[in-house]
């Protein structure tokens, strides 16, 4: 649930948004939640004495917020350093383990990076393309020929090897706007078992590790 100010705070929120003051700053100087100083200064105009401090300070605040970004990009492409076969093999378990089926050796979801990393990990597996069917999940609204076209390119499988395509009645697309991506691995039952064995595994590993503390 939202504070609720008195009609005072929320007089003084504005008059210091009038001074040309930043959110964040007006945030430390009342101890009000950023989103409440939001909610109540919404549609104040600042007078245009103070605009352009206003404007250097949110973009300092910009320049901050993509340096920060840029050094964690950076601190994480040394943590993870050149990804190994054995780290896609991991990834491959852990993809299976969180977002598969257990009837068959299948994944299923609407991040095109996930689905793009499902099918390069499956070659550590030595799994080619061509035993490989993908078969679409959208919502009524979703241009079906568009989502065949998205995930056929992003993919890179050919649209023939859509399978099938399953309509769901309601309103998705701003979340899904492509749709779900299901990637299936035909005969794959000893690959699946392979998968399963691992994470039997990894799993009991884990766990005596953790009793044993």
């Amino acid at each position: 649930m939202y504070r609720i100010l008195s009609d005072k705070q929320h007089k003084y929120l504005i008059m210091l948004r009038k001074q040309g003051k930043s959110i964040p700053e007006i945030s430390r100087e009342t101890g009000t939640p950023i989103t409440t100083v939001q909610r109540h200064i919404k549609g104040v105009q600042v007078p245009d004495e103070f605009q352009s401090t206003l404007r250097e300070k949110q973009g300092g605040s910009k320049d901050r917020a993509k340096a920060l970004r840029e050094n964690i990009v950076s601190k994480v492409g040394k943590l993870l350093g050149k990804i190994s076969h054995r780290d896609y093999l991991f990834l491959l378990i852990g993809l299976y383990w969180g977002e598969g089926t257990k009837k068959d050796f299948t994944v299923i979801n609407s991040d095109p990076f996930l689905i793009q990393t499902f099918i390069h990990c499956l070659k550590t597996l030595n799994i080619p393309n061509d035993r490989l069917s993908i078969s679409l999940r959208v919502h009524a609204e979703i241009s079906v020929p568009k989502a065949k076209e998205f995930w056929s390119r992003t993919t890179g499988l050919p649209k023939e090897l859509i399978e099938r395509v399953e309509v769901i009645e309601g309103k998705k697309k701003g979340k899904l706007p492509h749709g779900m991506c299901r990637i299936r691995v035909r005969s794959g039952i000893r690959d699946r078992l392979l998968i399963q064995t691992a994470i039997a595994l990894i799993g009991k590993e884990c766990s005596k590790r953790i009793v044993s503390q």
